[in-house]
């Protein structure tokens, strides 16, 4: 039951910001990163150590349901804690650092701010206010693109996320409050990008297996990303793709003359502590990939093959081209190259492998939850 929020000069508490890059040997409160740091931890990262009770899909969440906790237990919790920690910089772990610093405001802004982190973290667009503030956020910790570049050039990793924390919790408050023209030149191309790529997405056809929570989106012939720079290949992003659906497996063919272009992504809700849901064992890219190349006939040093990024990352996917393709990379244009495998052959394989590691619910033991393949509820 939602308790009233803390009155107007009440924090939750009073600790130092710190970005660090191991755990330190004093209690601290961790939010969103879970590297093993002793105190409370409230974070959605596989293996947290965040109290069941108040355990969300979202480290944001789990930062505002601390704050609506009584007094005494928030200080029960958090005793001989010495700093507000993380170990990386991104939206869901800024917004969690300022719903502890700034719950009053946090919780009448709850909403948006659970919209934002999923933005960030599911790569989810539940509006384009949510995406902009994700937009906002993300640009903080980028040292080419930051509001306060200039710092940030040339600092170490642990440095620079250190600052762009600082500098992202201080804007916050006015962000929130409407102040987005200091951010316009930030999110102009990123929202500019993702209208694009919703409207590209409509003219591609769906395959909706949901019972393996997987689809297949596959361009019409020849068709072209309408995005500007035009990547010259049907490349969608990341935020459109699981904006317009939440399938935590997503195929994308561009067939073409000359081939086929093919990004096979997997979602982070296989990856999160998720409580709505029991994830799904994700398929075997290193198999699929093997398979793949003997089947296009490359071997897997080509300059153009087939590969795949470590199933053990957030968000891993596989794709056929050059190397080097970035994790969480939002459109992959510039990595991809047309395969000549028929588009036909490559959903064949790809739901081969998906088909291979589900877990049917009468392979399941019977105290296990069944897996969800319908909507996901964030926090509410």
């Amino acid at each position: 039951m939602r308790t009233e929020p803390p009155g107007p000069s009440e924090i939750l508490v009073s600790l130092p910001v710190r970005i660090l890059t191991e755990a330190p040997l004093e209690p601290v409160l961790s939010v969103d990163g879970a590297f093993g740091a002793p105190g409370l931890n409230l974070s959605h990262w596989p293996g947290n150590k965040t109290p069941l009770a108040l355990k969300r899909d979202l480290s944001t969440g789990i930062a505002l349901a601390f704050a609506e906790l009584p007094t005494e237990e928030r200080e029960r919790l958090t005793e001989g804690c010495t700093a507000l920690v993380n170990n990386h910089f991104d939206t869901d772990g800024v917004l969690s650092m300022f719903t502890i610093l700034h719950p009053n405001q946090a919780l009448a802004n709850a909403p948006r701010l659970l919209d934002a982190a999923a933005a960030g973290d599911l790569f989810r667009c539940p509006s384009e206010e949510a995406f902009v503030l994700d937009s906002i956020l993300t640009a903080f910790g980028d040292q080419d693109r930051s509001p306060h570049r200039l710092e940030l050039q040339g600092l170490p990793d642990r440095e620079r996320r250190q600052l762009a924390t600082e500098h992202a919790l201080a804007a916050l408050p006015g962000i929130l409050g409407g102040d987005l023209a200091p951010y316009e030149s930030l999110v102009q191309g990123p929202l500019e990008a993702l209208r694009a790529d919703q409207v590209d997405l409509q003219q591609a056809a769906l395959d909706d297996l949901i019972h393996l929570d997987y689809v297949v989106r596959t361009a019409p012939m020849g068709a072209e990303s309408s995005r500007e720079p035009n990547p010259h290949c049907f490349d969608p992003g990341r935020h459109a793709l699981w904006g317009a659906h939440l399938a935590d497996r997503q195929l994308v063919l561009g067939p073409g003359e000359s081939g086929t272009t093919c990004r096979f992504l997997i979602g982070t809700r296989s990856f999160f502590d998720m409580v709505t849901e029991t994830p799904q064992p994700r398929p075997d890219l290193e198999a699929l990939t093997r398979e793949l190349n003997a089947v296009e006939g490359t071997d897997e040093a080509a300059k153009v093959t087939w590969r795949f990024q470590s199933l053990k990352g957030a968000s891993p996917e596989l794709w056929f081209g050059l190397e080097g393709l970035p994790d969480y990379i939002e459109h992959a244009g510039p990595w991809l190259a047309p395969s000549s495998i028929d588009p036909t052959r490559i959903k064949s394989l790809v739901v081969d492998a998906v088909r291979a590691t589900w877990v049917w619910p009468e392979e399941q033991d019977e105290d296990e939850p069944l897996p969800s393949t319908g909507k996901v509820h964030f926090d509410s």
